[in-house]
This record gives structure tokens, sequence and C-alpha cells, in this order.
């Protein structure tokens, strides 16, 4: 079993495609758990649908935006938001449209400056919490969106395991003379697996902090770092599953605080070294039979417990 087998399942969760700043007077295309899909803002209403016109398998993100309908490059056909054609240029006004001139459509919101789709007409789980987002108190000091190819599942083991920051992070997130990591529990709360520990001061983090995470099932992993004057840091980091050995990744981090530096630098800087690493396990996809690989009790006690997590999925 590995996490493509998940795919009939997860349509019905929520799903972050892209920034919503990325979405502009023409329609997005995306990809979403291996299906075309279009997105677009139809007046005050995001819209989500099929990427495909019902009349000739044009995809619609080669037409635009008019008003509050979605209009096909190839022969003018109008959707609404409800995704039900309202116009044939071809044809006379008062001919009648065909009742099956509809489109696939798929539910889409927006929030945290991200568009969310749901491919099911009812959603397992809300849209995952990411409170600091939408904290006043605190200021977003990177919002960022690339491409990875591995399966979504394998970017949201990486950012929980902590055994690999002193060698891939070496003297940012980790020192190599202090390989080894603290005992971590974790709890099940529903859709939420939650856990943490303490960093006490060394040569890398010279202030002690508390490093806490909720990861809602199944790719939205919410970390909050405090330290003892009362500073905190928030990382958001969320997946969606484009293919089974592709993924788009989305960091938001926030703080309450105003340091020096430039953190989307920092933030590009880890991302390259995780990813030439993570685009380079095999198989690309998670896997989620966990006697395909090899475990070790303590420091993949978190990716076993998300593994875990994610089976259920596909038994439920």
């Amino acid at each position: 079993m590995r996490e493509g087998d998940l795919w009939p399942a997860l349509r019905e969760y929520w799903h972050p495609v892209t920034l919503a700043e990325n979405v502009g007077e023409r329609p997005y295309a995306a990809r979403l758990l291996d299906e075309r899909i279009v997105i677009c803002r139809l007046g005050n209403r995001w819209a989500a649908f099929n990427d495909l016109c019902i009349h000739r398998g044009t995809p619609l993100s080669l037409g635009w935006v008019e008003g509050e309908e979605i209009v096909c490059a190839y022969h003018g056909w109008s959707y609404n938001a409800e995704g039900r054609c309202t116009r044939i240029p071809s044809v006379p006004p008062d001919h009648p449209i065909p009742k099956k001139a509809c489109l696939t459509r798929h539910r889409a919101e927006e929030r945290y400056g991200i568009v969310w789709v749901c491919m099911s007409e009812k959603s397992r789980t809300p849209i995952p919490e990411l409170p600091a987002i939408e904290d006043p108190s605190h200021r977003i000091v990177v919002r960022d969106q690339r491409n990875w190819k591995c399966g979504a599942a394998r970017a949201i083991e990486n950012f929980v395991d902590f055994a690999h920051f002193p060698w891939i992070h070496e003297g940012i997130l980790g020192d190599r003379d202090h390989p080894r990591i603290p005992d971590i529990d974790v709890e099940r709360d529903g859709e939420e697996l939650r856990f943490g520990y303490t960093n006490l001061p060394d040569r890398v983090h010279p202030v002690p902090h508390t490093r806490n995470y909720r990861l809602t099932r199944p790719f939205s992993i919410y970390q909050w770092k405090d330290e003892t004057d009362g500073r905190r840091e928030t990382l958001s980091f969320v997946c969606m599953p484009v293919s089974a050995d592709e993924c788009t990744r989305f960091l938001i981090i926030t703080r309450n605080y105003d340091q020096e530096g430039n953190p989307q630098r920092f933030a590009e800087i880890i991302n390259n070294q995780d990813q030439v690493i993570v685009e380079n396990q095999r198989p690309e996809e998670l896997p989620l039979d966990l006697a395909e690989e090899l475990h070790v009790k303590g420091p993949d006690g978190v990716a076993l417990a998300y593994r875990r997590f994610l089976r259920e999925i596909g038994v439920e």
C-alpha cells in the first residue's frame, strides 16, 4: 500500500492548490490528484472545474473570464459559477441549451491567501486551522509556493524528520556533534497528530525554546516555536498532491516580533537542502506498508505514527 492508493478517499479532503495572488484575470490551470482542474474568480466567488469544456474537450484554462462566467477559447461557450452553460454563440439566442451542457464542478474557497479545493460535495474535515496567519499580532515574513518531484506525504514526513537536521541542515537547524533527538510523544486527536519537544541551548540555538506541532490529515502541518521571552514564530507547511510523484508545497512563516536577517533567504536555503534529498527518495510516493522500509524506534516515531495515520484513510 502506497500513497497513491489513497487517491479516491483523498477527494473528500480540502487541498491547497495555489496562492490566491496567482489567479488573475485568466483562469488558472492545475493538477490535483492526477486530474486537470481550472480555478477562476467569477464575480466575488471562487470556482473550480475539471479543465475540460463539455463541447469538444478544450481546456478551459485556455479561455478567459467575462464578468461572472468562464468562456471557452475554442467556440466561446460560457459557463456560470455553478458550471451550467449559459451561452452558445453559434446558435440563435432562443435555441435551447442542452441540459447536459454542464461542467464538472468542485468546491473552492480562499483562506490564508491560498485557494483550497475539495473534489467531493461533502468533505471529511474543514480546511486545516493555521491561526497565526490571521492573527493581527503576527506578521507574515515568508509566503512561498514550490513544486517538488515527490509525493505530498514524502514532503510532509521530511518536515517532521528531526533526525536529519544535523546532517542536511548542519549549523542551521542541527549540530553533527549532537545528533541525538529527544524522546517525542505523539498524541492523536481525531484528524490530528500532536507532538513537540524542547530545544536546550546549543551552538546553533543559543536561546532555549519549545517546538510544538499539529499535523492535520492528510498533508498539513502547523508548527509554533515559543522562546522564553514571549517571542513566537509559526510555520505552516501544507501540500497539494499533484500526482503520486509530484506535489506543490506551501510554506507560510509568521512572527510576533521583528528580527534582523532575511527569512525568505533562510527558507530558500532549507528548501534547497531538503528538496535534493526528498526528490531522490524512492519510491517517490510514501510507502504505507510499514514493512517496506526499515524503521528505528525513537527517531522514526513521528513518521511511523503518520504512516499509520494515513493508512486509516484507505480503510475507512
